[in-house]
């Protein structure tokens, strides 16, 4: 199914990869949800804590096609070549969506989500969600390095 995606792609004339397209999707929704998580602790927002939530859902929404297209990719212009970089690629990819959707379970909270008395800063949830989107970040810049070493 997907050869035959690239073939159509081809004969509208475009012959590069997918997977670059959509992979700023993915990064630039990680790096968001550690920004937004990281404001509303240190500067105290309560509410940028729903929006590290919002964009943490679309994140780990964004990775399951970034990744099947990137696995696409690889069948399709590099032939399925094995490759250290490729497998420690999918390791990432699945340990991406793996820490964002458990992320999910901290960052939503409870009651008092929009109240402005809430206190992000002091709720051991929060801070441990901040810690899970730290760690989305770093897992998505290892991501970035490895997929710009293939390409570089």
């Amino acid at each position: 199914m997907i050869h035959a995606l690239y073939q159509l792609l081809t004969r509208l004339g475009y012959e590069h990869p997918i997977h670059p397209l959509l992979v700023h999707i993915t990064i630039g929704l990680t790096v968001a949800t550690f920004t937004f998580g990281l404001v509303s602790v240190i500067f105290r927002r309560p509410r940028l804590k729903l929006t590290a939530w919002h964009t943490a859902v679309l994140a780990t929404i964004s990775v399951v096609p970034t990744a099947l297209i990137g696995y696409g990719d690889w069948h399709e212009k590099m032939h399925g070549q094995p490759m250290t970089v490729i497998t420690i690629k999918i390791i990432l990819a699945i340990s991406l969506f793996v820490v964002l959707f458990v992320s999910l379970f901290f960052g939503r909270g409870g009651e008092g989500e929009t109240d402005p008395a809430a206190r992000p800063w002091r709720n051991p949830r929060a801070i441990v969600a901040l810690c899970l989107y730290g760690v989305c970040f770093g897992i998505v810049t290892a991501l970035g390095y490895f997929g710009a070493s293939l390409v570089y």
